[in-house]
């Protein structure tokens, strides 16, 4: 017995002295660089490019390191990633299953830029590729497996083409063969329109392409827009938008011109083009040079503040020119317009519409029913409307015409009444044509 206790009592400490011993190795082995090239081939077969860690400093289970940098591979969807104060928790029970598994990874800041990607099958679950260094000896009883679980990203800069995220709360985990990520907070930053803020949106990776399975953004205090979409052949969106605000939407002149709620649809296709179409309700236009004009002519100040009870068209927008189609606005009793036009580089306007009037408001322009608004339909008196300059300074063919048409029949007018009364009518009719040279070309 005495032989027995002292045999148990040498296996006993043979055992916790390879035990220390092991654990004292694996620690020392984990702190060197050997693992760091571990951790950074697994990360790069995860992503499909080639990483690297800043120094690591454990702490208990904990790692922690300043900076981590991700190069895409070619072919690959992923372009760059830049990864600032990164804290991982490490599960060291899953070892003796035979795999590294870190549960948990947050980052402080995030940048990355994707692309489009060759068609590709790999897993969230990896492993080192040829160029990982391992110890030998007893490191052939380590895992060679890593397991990446979720990562938690404070600050995410993310970039697919022309699409930008911009400060948003993020995770990512795997999900099957691919990742699932998810988001809040921040901007979505598209290179046409006002960024709005990110609500929530959900994002799954699969074989090099990202489907947007759930987007919801806010814009100023009433908008809502919601996409949808997917990067396969070179990247498409499907959003929709309601109650957005023209002033949420439009800068410079316009914005104080044109007021209303908007709402509407496009098929975006990235980088650079959308198609879709819009409507304005509850609106009101106001501050045109040409309402002046006719609120001038008519005697109507109903033209100067007008409201819109329809506003509607279509559109397509490509390499900086937006081209509107089949575009209709309606103040009710007043005139209706109905067109297309094109709004080019630097703000460059040409347009063409049918412009309608009621037959009532060209009581006070003399000549207009008959040299300028000749067709009748609808309820209203018609004619045509030519726009060109800029947004911001647009010109107008039909302050011209009416100008024209009115002094034309001042003047026929007026030479008949010379021609019946002569001495009577000289300084009516000077006095008449002295109001109307301003408006004459």
């Amino acid at each position: 017995m005495r032989i027995l206790w002292i045999s148990a009592g040498i296996l006993l400490a043979v055992i916790v002295a390879a035990f220390v011993g092991s654990s004292l190795w694996i620690g020392s082995y984990v702190r060197g660089d050997a693992f760091r090239a571990t951790i950074a081939a697994a990360t790069g077969a995860a992503f499909d490019s080639t990483a690297g860690f800043d120094t690591l400093r454990w702490t208990g289970s904990s790692v922690y390191s300043e900076s981590a940098t991700l190069k895409g591979n070619p072919g690959g969807a992923l372009s760059r990633m830049e990864a600032r104060q990164l804290r991982a928790e490490v599960n060291w029970r899953a070892a003796f299953t035979g795999v590294w598994r870190v549960d948990e990874i947050s980052i402080s800041r995030l940048d990355g830029e994707w692309g489009p990607a060759e068609k590709s099958s790999r897993s969230a679950e990896v492993k080192p590729t040829d160029n990982s260094k391992s110890p030998a000896g007893i490191s052939a009883l380590l895992p060679h497996r890593f397991e990446l679980g979720v990562l938690k990203i404070g600050a995410a800069n993310l970039a697919l083409g022309g699409v930008r995220i911009a400060d948003s709360a993020v995770t990512i985990k795997p999900d099957g063969a691919g990742w699932l990520f998810q988001g809040s907070g921040g901007e979505l930053r598209l290179p046409w329109v006002p960024a709005p803020g990110i609500t929530g949106f959900r994002v799954r990776e699969q074989g090099g392409d990202y489907y947007l399975t759930e987007g919801n953004f806010h814009l100023g205090q009433s908008g809502k827009i919601s996409a949808s979409g997917d990067s396969t052949g070179g990247g498409r969106l499907q959003v929709t938008w309601e109650g957005v605000k023209t002033s949420d939407v439009l800068t410079g002149e316009w914005r104080k011109r044109l007021d209303g709620v908007l709402s509407g649809n496009a098929i975006i296709t990235l980088p650079d083009r959308a198609t879709g179409s819009f409507q304005l309700r509850d609106g009101r236009l106001e501050n045109v040079p040409l309402q002046a004009t006719v609120a001038d002519f008519t005697g109507n100040p109903s033209f100067r503040r007008m409201p819109l009870q329809e506003v509607s068209g279509d559109f397509t927008y490509e390499r900086g020119i937006l081209q509107i189609r089949n575009f209709s606005a309606e103040s009710k009793g007043l005139l209706r317009i109905e067109g297309a036009a094109t709004l080019g580089q630097r703000g460059a306007l040409e347009g063409h519409f049918q412009i309608g009037v009621s037959a009532q408001t060209l009581q006070w322009l003399p000549g207009s029913r008959e040299r300028v608004f000749t067709t009748a339909r609808n309820g209203y008196v018609w004619t045509e409307l030519t726009v060109g300059g800029t947004l911001e300074k647009p010109t107008e063919n039909l302050s011209a015409r009416l100008a024209t048409a009115m002094g034309t029949e001042v003047i026929e007018k007026g030479a008949g009444l010379i021609k019946e009364t002569p001495a009577a009518a000289v300084e009516g009719v000077k006095g008449i044509l002295d109001i109307v040279r301003p408006f004459v070309p």
